[in-house]
This record gives structure tokens, C-alpha cells and sequence, in this order.
């Protein structure tokens, strides 16, 4: 039998007790607990989040990445180490882990989360894409959270990549408490803000109220404190539920509670976004903007509207799909794409046999 080897996973994660700050956080989190869970527990290198003005951040992350590199220097070789890329002004810090990392004689991993990765490759330059083009080559194995990335990393790495997608573990997954009669109830959750598509939800939930159709809609996330005060004032005369920060299992209770996930985001940075995989698993069928990776994980089970789409356009759909009777085939339908491809234990189950299948081919 092949001696078990060590697993380092570097990247954004959060202290412990603290909660995650956004979605790298949040999934990283998911994943470590899930190869703990599995019986693989992780040493976590947490990557610097320096405080305080331009110097003192640039500072921190100086002396930051500078102890991480030091603590690849002390690895015993055989081990796994899994990067989750930040890349844009990372660039450099994260190529020197990796090889840092190689020399050591460790297995490397890049793991490139989000839906920035084209947009800076296009527009940061020829030098970015130099050392954009070189981080994926030194790397072992490139892990992608989207499907859109794999022809781009094939392309420029020789090889394909291994697909990482977000992921809800289903022994976490409530009974959902809804009816498929009485009105519809439309719920909107991550960060409150205009580029997330707040107005958007509202503003078709407003269209929908006119043309007469009874619903509820609930709206769960952060927000800045102004611009929460003025969406209260403006749709004050909608059902709207403004329930703030929910913790885990409470986002699943109001996905169990909905019908509708409306996620009309226009947010640059949009990746695989925890929400959408946490809604079909409850079988609430999303209602998305074509942004990030919204498609390739959306697919057959609901709508996704072009970018550029109002909320007319918006509550057009909501209206068909609820009035058609649409709604309940797609519901089982998300929920069993969930189960199928995004569910923790099958994900998990496969990442660690691509890093035993790395760790194999390393000692031969």
C-alpha cells in the first residue's frame, strides 16, 4: 500500500470562527471541511490579508507571501499542494509558490476559482500573459471552477484541465417547505448591491405586482447601509422580506421556502456562485443573468437571460414559467442537477483521487 501523502491547501480561507468574506472563502471553507470530513485533513496556508493604507497592505503582503514561501521550504517532499489562484496582481507570488513548491518535490495545483480569469488575461498585457501563461505550465494539474475554461487552459497548457466546481453537501440539504400552489415566491441572496442585480429582482417583482400576479419575494445578503435604506424606501410597497446576513442552513431554509432564485448579476468577477448551487439543490429554479459560469451550471433546469436583460425581460419569464406550469419539472429537474454534479460527496470523492493519482505519478 502507497504511503498517504500530505495535503496543503494554500489560498483565501478564513481564520477559524471567523466567517468566509465572499465566495473564495466561502468555497475554499466547503471544501477543506468536506476533505477533513472524508478523512484528509488539511494544512491550511492561509494567503496574507493585510489592513491599513496602500504601503502597509503592499508591506504585509510582502512579509505575508514571504513566510509562506518559507513554510513551502520546510515541506517534506511527496505531498500536494493545491493553490487557489487570486492571479491578476498574484500573479507573481503565486508562480513563486508553485516552484517553490516543485523544487521541494511537491505536487502542484492551481486552481483557478472565479470568472475573471479572460477578462485580465485580455486587457493586463502582454507581461500578464507571460506570467499568467507560465503559473498554469508550473503547475502540476490546473483546476478550473467553470467548464467555459477548459478549451483556454488546454490550449495553453497542453493538457486538460480537472473541473472543481462549487458544491453543497447533501446531508446538508432540508426537506424543502413549499407548495407548488398559492404564490409564487421569488428570493434573492448574496451581496446587496446594484451589480449583483438587486434593482433588477426588485424592479420585476414591481412589474410583476402591476400586471396582478400575487407573490412574496424575500431578499437575503449584506448591503451597504445607504444603499439598503433607499431600496427599503423605494419598494417599500412590495411584499419584500428583508431578512440580512443568514447563516448556512438558514440560506437553505429560504431556498426550500422559494420558488424562484432570481440572480440577474452583472458583476464582473462572477464565477460559479454558491447561491445558484444551493438553490437547485432545494429545487428553486434559478433565473440568471448569461454571466460567469451561470450557464454551464444552470443548463436544462431553468433561464438564463442575456447579460444586458431588464427587468422586464425578467419578469417576463417569472410570469411564463409560473403560469405555463413550468415551474415543478424544472424544480425536480435543478435539484437532481445539483445531486448529480454538485453535490460535495461526489465532488470531494473525485478531487481526491486526482491528487492520488498526482502523488502516483510523481513517485514513478
Amino acid at each position: 500500500m502507497s504511503k498517504p501523502f500530505s495535503l496543503l491547501f494554500c489560498g483565501p480561507v478564513p481564520e477559524p470562527g471567523a466567517a468566509p468574506a465572499g465566495g473564495y472563502e466561502a468555497s475554499n471553507s466547503r471544501t477543506i471541511a468536506a476533505l477533513a470530513a472524508a478523512g484528509r485533513p488539511v494544512q491550511v496556508l492561509r494567503y496574507p490579508q493585510p489592513r491599513g493604507g496602500a504601503i502597509s497592505k503592499l508591506k504585509g503582503y510582502w512579509r505575508g507571501f514571504g513566510i509562506l514561501l518559507a513554510e513551502l521550504g520546510r515541506q517534506p517532499a511527496g505531498g500536494v499542494l493545491h493553490v487557489t489562484g487570486l492571479y491578476k496582481q498574484f500573479v507573481i507570488p503565486e508562480l513563486l509558490l508553485l516552484r517553490r513548491a516543485r523544487r521541494r518535490g511537491l505536487v502542484t495545483v492551481y486552481d483557478v476559482r472565479a470568472g475573471s480569469m479572460l477578462k485580465h488575461y485580455a486587457r493586463l498585457g502582454p507581461l500578464y500573459r507571460w506570467l499568467f501563461r507560465t503559473t498554469l505550465r508550473s503547475a502540476d494539474l490546473v483546476m478550473i471552477e467553470g467548464q467555459e475554461y477548459a478549451p483556454f487552459i488546454e490550449r495553453h497548457t497542453g493538457r486538460a484541465p480537472f473541473y472543481l466546481p462549487n458544491h453543497v453537501g447533501l446531508a446538508e440539504v432540508p426537506a424543502p417547505a413549499r407548495s407548488a400552489s398559492g404564490p409564487p415566491r421569488l428570493v434573492y441572496v448574496g451581496r446587496v448591491t446594484v451589480e449583483k442585480g438587486i434593482e433588477t429582482a426588485l424592479q420585476a417583482a414591481q412589474l410583476l405586482a402591476a400586471q396582478g400576479l400575487r407573490f412574496e419575494i424575500a431578499v437575503a445578503g449584506p448591503g451597504d447601509a445607504a444603499l439598503m435604506e433607499r431600496l427599503r424606501r423605494d419598494y417599500a410597497h412590495l411584499p419584500v422580506e428583508w431578512l440580512g446576513s443568514l447563516q448556512a442552513n438558514e440560506v437553505l431554509a429560504q431556498f426550500g421556502r422559494a420558488h424562484f432564485f432570481v440572480f440577474p448579476t452583472r458583476h464582473g468577477g462572477e464565477g460559479h456562485s454558491n447561491a445558484l448551487t444551493e438553490a437547485m439543490a432545494m429545487g428553486c429554479v434559478p433565473v440568471a443573468a448569461e454571466n460567469g459560469f451561470n450557464r454551464s451550471v444552470i443548463a436544462d433546469t431553468g433561464r438564463v437571460l442575456p447579460l444586458q436583460a431588464d427587468a422586464t425581460a425578467y419578469a417576463a419569464v417569472l410570469r411564463e414559467l409560473w403560469t405555463s406550469g413550468q415551474w415543478s419539472g424544472l424544480s425536480v429537474l435543478a435539484a437532481q442537477r445539483a445531486r448529480e454534479h454538485f453535490a460535495t460527496e461526489q465532488v470531494v470523492a473525485r478531487l481526491l483521487a486526482a491528487y492520488a493519482g498526482l502523488s502516483e505519478r510523481k513517485k514513478a
